[in-house]
C-alpha cells in the first residue's frame, strides 16, 4: 500500500513530462518509435521499469520445489592401474613337533631345542601319561620343596627290548628334538604307515612306541625315528620311564593285512 502511494506522484510527473515534450524533443516521428528522451534519458523505459517493479531481489525466498526423479546410472569407468606391491607382512603361522629318538631336525625344519625324553616311573600306578621332551639345561625357580614323598616324579626314558631294530641303543636313554617349520601349519602322526597323504610332507618315519603293557604306568603312543640315537653317557638299565616297541596283534585287527607280533611303524607328516 505504501509503495503505491509513493509511485502515484512519480507516475503523474512522468506522464506530464512525456506529454509536454512529445512534439518538442523528437517530433511526431517519436511516436512511431515509442521513445521519448529528456537529457538523454529514455523516459518511457524508466516509466516501464517503475510499472514493472524491481527484479524480486527484495522478495521472500520461495519454497523448495518437488524433488526431481533420479537420473540414470552412469556407465562403469575404466579399471585403474594396479598399485605398487605392499611391504611384506610379519612372519606368522608354522607348526611345532617333536622328533623322538633324534637330536636334530629333518632338513628344512628349525631346531628349537635338543632334549631328553622324560616320563613317569614304569611301575608307578600314578604319574603323567605321556612322554615329554625335557631341555638339556633346565631352569628352576624353587629348590627348597620339602614334601618329597608327596609329588610326582620325572625320570629319563630308556629303550627296552629293541631286538636289533635300533642297534646299540638298548638300555640307553632316548633323546628328542623339538622342531619348527614355518612353511607348514598342521602336523599329523599316522600309525602303521611310512608314507604321507598326497600333498603332505613327510618329516620322518619310524616305529610306534609306548610303555610296556604289563607296567602300571601309562603313556601315549609316540613315533620314534627309525634312525634312533641315544644320549651319550646315559647310565644303562636304571629303568625310570621305559619305552617299548608296539606289536600288532590279530585280536580285533584284521590279519591280513596286519601281522601278529610285528612292530608297528609310524610317520609324521606336515602340510
Amino acid at each position: 500500500m505504501n509503495l503505491i502511494i509513493l509511485l502515484v506522484p512519480i507516475l503523474t510527473t512522468l506522464s506530464i513530462i512525456v506529454a509536454t515534450n512529445e512534439n518538442t524533443i523528437q517530433g511526431p516521428s517519436s511516436m512511431s518509435t515509442s521513445k521519448r528522451y529528456i537529457n538523454e534519458t529514455n523516459v518511457k523505459e524508466v516509466y516501464l521499469q517503475i510499472l514493472r517493479g524491481r527484479d524480486g531481489r527484495d522478495g521472500l525466498t520461495g519454497r523448495d520445489g518437488v524433488k526431481g526423479e533420479r537420473g540414470d546410472k552412469g556407465e562403469k569407468g575404466e579399471k585403474g592401474e594396479t598399485g605398487p606391491v605392499g611391504a611384506t607382512g610379519p612372519k606368522s603361522g608354522g607348526v611345532v613337533y617333536t622328533r623322538w629318538g633324534r637330536k636334530s631336525c629333518p632338513t628344512g625344519a628349525e631346531l628349537l631345542y635338543e632334549g631328553i625324553t622324560g616320563g613317569s616311573y614304569y611301575d608307578h600306578p600314578g604319574g603323567g601319561a605321556n612322554y615329554v621332551c625335557l631341555p638339556k639345561v633346565p631352569q628352576y625357580m624353587s629348590t627348597t620343596y620339602k614334601h618329597t614323598n608327596l609329588a610326582n616324579y620325572m625320570y629319563g626314558t630308556e629303550y627296552e627290548w629293541t631286538n636289533g631294530i635300533f642297534p646299540g641303543t638298548e638300555q640307553h636313554n632316548v633323546p628328542c628334538a623339538v622342531c619348527y617349520t614355518s612353511t607348514k601349519s598342521v602336523k599329523l602322526m599316522i600309525p602303521a604307515r611310512t608314507s604321507c597323504p598326497s600333498s603332505w610332507t613327510r618329516e620322518y618315519k619310524g616305529y610306534l612306541m609306548a610303555e610296556r603293557s604289563s607296567h602300571h604306568a601309562k603313556s601315549v603312543y609316540e613315533c620314534v625315528d627309525e634312525s634312533a640315537e641315544f644320549i651319550n653317557g646315559s647310565q644303562a638299565d636304571v629303568n625310570g620311564a621305559t619305552i617299548f616297541l608296539t606289536l600288532s596283534t590279530c585280536n580285533g585287527l584284521p590279519c591280513p593285512p596286519y601281522v601278529n607280533n610285528v612292530p608297528i611303524t609310524c610317520v609324521v607328516c606336515t602340510k
